[in-house]
């Protein structure tokens, strides 16, 4: 690390758990909840996003956190691990890249590079265990009428898995109008059987 590079402070207290290697990402903060397997669209324009896209295209991927919008300083202790599946220019002339979510992380002694990007060491956080479950039937009926409704949600996912109930929990969680604070209680591995009651009643108002 370079001296001029800023300490940024996490807005949770960072795990005892000493990191188990020494691996580094840049990190893009913004307030989008993202789990594995799910997709996003962004949008590139700052010269020091530009730069991150560049090298994470070389396979290394970059790490997805949310930061505190009344104080940029104030940075989530985890994040998600995404690739990049998919490049666009828009109509506007505005780089567009398709990540896809790869695994949460949690963040170690993140600091501020002099070109203003954001660097972490990370390791894997677990998520939900693949474990045989069901769901009721109108989550996948709900969630197979939003892809119906909206392009944009349907050109993300080529190859939806309407058959995985984690996958349709996932994806409900992240499109769903939920605020991020409640969204972030479900990246917890014990939490999925507390999740299906908390959508069900969502969408059935029961």
């Amino acid at each position: 690390m370079q001296n001029s590079a800023e300490k940024i402070t996490q807005t949770e207290a960072e795990s005892e758990t000493p990191v188990a290697s020494s691996l580094e990402l840049a990190v893009f903060p913004l307030p989008i909840f993202l789990l594995p397997g799910g997709r996003q669209r962004l949008r590139i324009f700052e010269p020091k996003y530009l730069a991150m896209v560049a090298r994470a295209a070389q396979g290394e991927g970059f790490i997805l956190a949310t930061q505190d919008d009344t104080n940029s300083e104030n940075l989530s202790s985890w994040g998600t691990k995404v690739t990049i599946v998919d490049f666009n220019m828009s109509d506007d002339q505005i780089l567009e890249i398709d990540v896809e979510g790869q695994k949460l992380v949690q963040l170690h002694c993140p600091f501020r590079s002099e070109n203003g990007l954001i660097h972490s060491q990370f390791r894997p956080l677990p998520h939900w265990p693949d474990l045989e479950c069901k769901v009721p039937n109108v989550f996948s009926a709900f969630l197979t009428q939003l892809f119906r409704d909206h392009d944009s949600i349907r050109t993300l996912y080529p190859t939806p898995d309407f058959e995985s109930p984690q996958w349709i929990c996932a994806r409900l969680l992240e499109m769903m109008p939920i605020p991020l604070e409640k969204k972030t209680e479900f990246t917890e591995p014990a939490s999925f059987p507390s999740l299906v009651p908390f959508l069900n009643q969502i969408i059935t108002g029961q």
